[in-house]
């Protein structure tokens, strides 16, 4: 028996003395975090977007989304404290978090009936919702729920009940008995008024309604004695009853609830779903222990509960059916589940453990697989009934996952980027789709070649954005003829100039396939150079760049030799230390990724390729095609950018202060090491240039921070005439100094 099942055990058995049950939990996690030597505080891609000053600051429930239609706006409550009582008398403040503007803090109104697990229910009214949201306020001694109109900024209409869940059409919301909530279940009800069903067992009082959001109208639809008169259990003759978790399903059509009851301290719950009419009442689930629950579809349920023949899980049941299939047996501990957008993803989470450390996992029913994509630590005064659960939710594109978390020492809204997860799961026989992005000016004889060997790929491509910077030559009419014959080719064209990497960025903002291959307008690739770069992602999802060999053709020389990059699968430090994976006209990359790392920085004279590298390796893995798939042509004309020696020393001293950060973190031999290899560039494009002086003292100093074979070479082929020099540098296959 694990920690797991020795915990569950324990919660069972104290299970009738709640208040023991609460001591011996802390004793037990004292202890436990005292010895613990993994002091983890936060772990994953969590960012703050609450603000840092003296509120605390939370959203919720997990089943709601805080984020506008648009992605911009987040709801939150604002609050002065969230650890003291569950449902505090204090006002607190419903505010948007504008994302779009530096995480500013827009004031909506104030609630004064909240509580630290749901908080006010704030959420936003569909269908569009973007223009409207509703949260519940205690106003004239009643609870209400009020209408905001986001557009106008300012109150739009107040509703005679706070509500509890919303129709996505907006048209609908369910509410419930807050006051028996509040005293059953403290920290999911509100405080402003007495319960005066206490002492009732299972009293004949409406305990859901439903609320018509046009015109305010209410329908009673369930008492508690109705739910203690369908399919009677034995245990709950003198039970005390409550209802919860009221869920709406996605055609507003039928509901969830949780029917509780408690006999003798022992707690009993079922999940009963029901139409919004009140007929085709079904127990979906009676095996004594039911919690979180998400509808995945109009017919399908996910939640934690328990049957009887396999224990506590999480099932994906079948609505008024016994049909139900058990996932992720290693996710035995409860948890708050819900579907991404599109249904294929699950996000849940786990209470502190043992340690006060709650994890987040990322969910597929296909492989039935769970990742953990964060962990956060909770202090001990945010426990029992005032804890902070992590509540995850997903945002509408489904690639951001917000959380309430205190590891910061309150509560705060927190944003994790799943977008690379999510984006894995584009399964094996998929085609991934291919945009070829062609920057170009002033080739007109060379331009149509590269454009050939992308048209003979054999993995066919969607598109080939080929973007001029402001050619003056026959580029335009070689384009306009090739437009019309290959539809997928897409022309722009500008002036004045703005630089290759104008050009490059400007192709990979139009790009729409799924990656984006790079290729100079003076190069052709090999014809299976795209195929073989595509089976490498759909191997590895997590590799988001490959890269492949080159063939070097020295045109004036009519010579050439291959070339392997020597980039690693983990190639984060590798890339700080010298330029593993080579030429933009080898790579490709997955679109979504230049969204996070940002486009080629056209401010750079030189090296873009390289800067460019070292932020997408931070946060991806590198493929390499170990063969020639390209044909790199070297004309050593004046049109090339190398030619220019001070524009790749500036651009070097640039590079070094951009990620003077990462670079400190390096040992002093790989700093040595770094510094090596950047000399001997520099002193090769010296050579190149004819530049004698400054090769031979960028030789000097790679040898003096690295003596070495590679730093040799290049020493010996700075002091010889640059022809001589090429040629050695040919024979020993451009080690070190490519």
């Amino acid at each position: 028996m694990g920690f797991v099942e020795i915990e569950a055990a324990g919660k069972r058995m104290f299970e009738r003395f709640p208040a023991v049950k609460r001591g011996a939990k802390r004793v037990y996690q004292v202890a436990s975090v005292a010895l613990n030597n993994d002091k983890v505080k936060a772990e994953g891609k969590i960012t703050r977007v609450s603000p840092a000053d003296e509120y605390e600051y939370y959203y919720g429930y997990y089943d709601k989304s805080p984020w506008d239609i648009n992605d911009r706006y987040m709801i939150c409550v604002r609050v002065e404290q969230a650890y003291k009582s569950v449902a505090p008398r204090e006002p607190g403040t419903v505010c948007l978090i504008d994302t779009a503007d530096h995480n500013k803090v827009i004031e909506v109104g104030t609630t004064r009936s909240w509580n630290v697990q749901q908080s006010c229910m704030a959420q936003w009214l569909g269908p569009d919702f973007k223009s409207r949201l509703i949260y519940n306020d205690f106003r004239k001694g009643k609870y209400c729920s009020v209408v905001f109109n986001v557009d106008r900024m300012e109150e739009e209409k107040v509703l005679p009940l706070p509500v509890y869940d919303v129709s996505r059409d907006g048209s609908f919301a369910l509410s419930l008995d807050f006051n028996r909530l509040h005293r059953m279940r403290p920290g999911y009800g509100y405080s402003n008024q007495p319960d005066r069903t206490k002492g009732v067992l299972c009293p004949d009082k409406c305990c859901i309604w439903k609320m018509d959001l046009e015109t305010g109208e209410v329908t009673k639809l369930f008492k508690y004695t109705d739910f203690a008169a369908f399919e009677p259990d034995a245990t709950m003759k003198g039970a005390e009853h409550k209802v919860n978790h009221l869920m709406i399903s996605p055609n507003g059509k039928r509901f969830m609830v949780l029917h509780r009851w408690f006999d003798n301290g022992r707690k009993h719950t079922r999940l009963v779903t029901v139409n919004v009419d009140k007929t085709e009442m079904y127990n979906l689930s009676d095996d004594v222990f039911v919690s979180h629950c998400y509808w995945k579809n109009d017919s399908e349920i996910l939640s934690f509960l328990r049957k009887k023949e396999t224990g506590d899980h999480y099932y994906l049941m079948k609505d008024q059916t016994q049909e139900y299939r058990m996932f992720w047996p290693e996710l035995n501990t409860d948890g708050h589940c819900s579907y991404s957008p599109d249904g294929e993803f699950i996000i849940t989470d786990t209470y502190p453990n043992r340690k006060r450390i709650a994890g987040v996992f990322l969910c597929t029913e296909e492989d039935n697989r769970s990742r953990r994509i964060a962990r956060v630590f909770s202090p001990f005064k945010y426990d029992n009934d005032c804890r902070c659960d992590l509540h995850p939710r997903w945002n509408r594109r489904g690639d951001k996952i917000c959380i309430d978390s205190v590891h910061e020492g309150k509560r705060g809204l927190y944003v994790i980027d799943v977008s690379q997860e999510t984006k894995e799961k584009q399964t094996d026989d998929s085609d991934i789709t291919v945009s070829v992005v062609i920057p170009t000016h002033n080739r007109e004889d060379l331009l149509p070649r590269a454009i050939e060997s992308v048209l003979n790929q054999t993995y066919p491509v969607k598109e080939i954005n080929v973007v001029s910077d402001a050619s003056d030559d026959g580029t335009d009419d070689i384009m306009e003829k090739l437009c019309q014959k290959h539809p997928q080719i897409h022309y722009y064209a500008y002036r004045p100039n703005k630089g290759g990497n104008y050009a490059r960025n400007l192709g990979i903002k139009n790009s729409t396939g799924d990656v984006v291959a790079l290729l100079d307008d003076d190069d052709e690739w090999h014809k299976d150079k795209i195929e073989k770069q595509v089976a490498l992602m759909k191997a590895d999802k997590r590799i988001g760049l490959v890269c492949t060999g080159i063939n070097r053709v020295f045109v004036a020389e009519g010579t050439s030799n291959p070339y392997i990059p020597p980039a690693p699968y983990d190639c984060e430090k590798e890339i700080l230390l010298k330029n593993c994976i080579g030429s933009t006209t080898t790579v490709m990359v997955r679109r979504e990724l230049f969204d996070q790392a940002g486009l080629f920085d056209e401010k750079l004279p030189a090296l873009q390729d390289y800067d460019m590298w070292v932020r997408l390796c931070q946060i991806t893995k590198v493929g390499v095609v170990k063969e020639p798939c390209v044909e790199y042509y070297n004309y050593e004309t004046s049109g090339q950018i190398s030619q220019n020696t001070q524009k790749y020393i500036d651009a070097e001293k640039a590079i070094s202060k951009k990620y003077a950060d990462m670079i400190a973190k390096l040992s002093p031999a790989e700093q040595k090491q770094r510094r090596s290899y950047f000399d001997m560039l520099l002193s090769k494009k010296g050579m190149r240039n004819g530049q004698k002086k400054i090769a031979v003292g960028y030789a000097f100093k790679a040898f003096g921070h690295k003596p070495g074979k590679s730093s040799f070479v290049c020493l010996g082929a700075a002091l010889v005439p640059y022809k001589l020099s090429m040629s050695i540098q040919r024979k020993i296959g451009n080690k070190g100094i490519s």
